[in-house]
């Protein structure tokens, strides 16, 4: 049951390109309000924010004011499929705008706002902020296959490019440090991507199911890998991981069935929970000896994986671990482990354990059936 429950959660949250990826704003029970096609509500300072739009236009232009009342912010979901949108017109009143409210507008080209807005800027119909410099929205409907980000912007914001199906490839400038939650999300036709070596991190599902990328250089800059942030990018088939990466997010690299072999830095300390979850063609894995703790299904599923070392400075290897790594045969465990969860080793029908002498992971076999065999010795003990 445990087993179904987390592969129904890992399916949910990074298989679905239908289910809004992006971080959005918390909700919060606002009274809802309407003035033509627009849905809004009143922030505190008497100010209003858009929360929905049920227009067909196809050129639009947001006013600024809706029943007498300042237009200044757009909310994450305002323009939520909006498939006749062509081009927008943003106003000068709207101050805030967080998480690409555009995502899903499937036919939208371009993006506009004056010359003298005070808060965002566009270039060639692509949204940018201001007081971060910050990538807001690639517009969805674009046929380019080929993308420049231009130098000077630092962040690559929320969702930026999410679902954009055309772009084959995206050179990001050495001025960019950020690349944020979802920002290449769903991106099916991105093959490859060169990660600057000015960017410090990546963020939760920043590449999640980029079906068609086969390879991705993450620069010794970057320290740490967000929580889905490679998931289901089913024809990656390698991935070198920087001696700057401290941890590696829940089910970053899960469903990567075409990884075939990875090296984990000795700056890793912890491997997230599901972190290589079902990578079918994941023949071998070098932990290094930095690493104290091993998430719960960290390596579940790993068909193809036959054998592994875990180092002496791993304390815990958590629930279901490495179970259903069929073809798994042999696995070490050093005397430093203390904890080992449940099912760690479950539905590993050849697998023996090596194990130091009167050890949690000697005790462990012998209590869960599991055979195992001690390094200094030819004795087996089959329980």
């Amino acid at each position: 049951m445990e087993k179904k429950c987390f592969v129904a959660l890992l399916m949910v949250v990074v298989m679905m390109c239908a289910c809004w990826t992006g971080v959005l704003a918390e909700d919060v029970e606002r009274e809802a309000f309407t003035s033509g096609d627009y849905e809004y509500a009143l922030l505190d300072d008497g100010t209003v924010e858009i929360t929905g739009y049920n227009g067909k236009a196809e050129k639009l232009t947001i006013p600024n004011m809706l029943n007498g009342k300042k237009v200044t912010s757009i909310d994450d979901r305002a323009f939520y499929r909006c498939d006749s949108l062509i081009s927008i017109i943003i106003p000068d009143s709207v101050e805030k705008i967080s998480v690409n409210p555009f995502a899903y507008c499937r036919t939208l080209k371009s993006i506009f706002v004056s010359s003298e807005h005070p808060y965002f800027f566009a270039i060639d119909g692509v949204l940018f902020r201001k007081a971060d410099s910050c990538l807001i929205s690639y517009p969805k409907g674009r046929e380019y296959t080929t993308y420049n980000i231009p130098q000077g912007i630092t962040a690559i914001g929320n969702s930026a490019f999410f679902c954009c199906d055309s772009l084959i490839s995206v050179a990001i400038p050495d001025s960019v440090i950020s690349i944020r939650d979802s920002a290449f999300s769903c991106c099916k036709s991105l093959t490859s991507i060169t990660i600057p070596d000015s960017v410090t991190s990546i963020g939760d599902e920043t590449f999640s199911s980029c079906v068609s990328l086969t390879s991705v250089t993450i620069p010794d800059s970057v320290t740490s890998i967000g929580d889905s942030a490679f998931s289901s990018c089913v024809s990656l088939t390698s991935v070198t991981i920087p001696d700057s990466v401290t941890s590696i997010g829940n089910i970053a690299f899960s469903f990567c069935t075409s990884l075939t072999s990875i090296t984990i830095p000795d700056s890793v300390t912890s491997i997230g929970d599901g972190a290589f979850y079902a990578c079918y063609s994941l023949t071998s894995i070098t932990i290094p000896d930095s690493v104290t703790s091993i998430g719960d299904w960290a390596f579940s599923s790993c068909t193809s994986l036959t054998s592994i070392t875990i180092p002496d400075s791993v304390t815990f290897i958590g629930d279901s671990a490495f179970d259903f790594c069929e073809s798994l045969t042999s696995v070490s465990i050093p005397d430093s482990v203390t904890f080992i969860g449940d099912n760690a080793f479950s539905g590993c029908p050849n697998l023996t354990l090596t194990v130091p002498r009167n050890s949690y992971a000697a005790e462990y076999a012998k209590t869960n059936n599991i055979p195992y065999t001690y390094p200094d010795a030819n004795d087996w003990l089959n329980n």
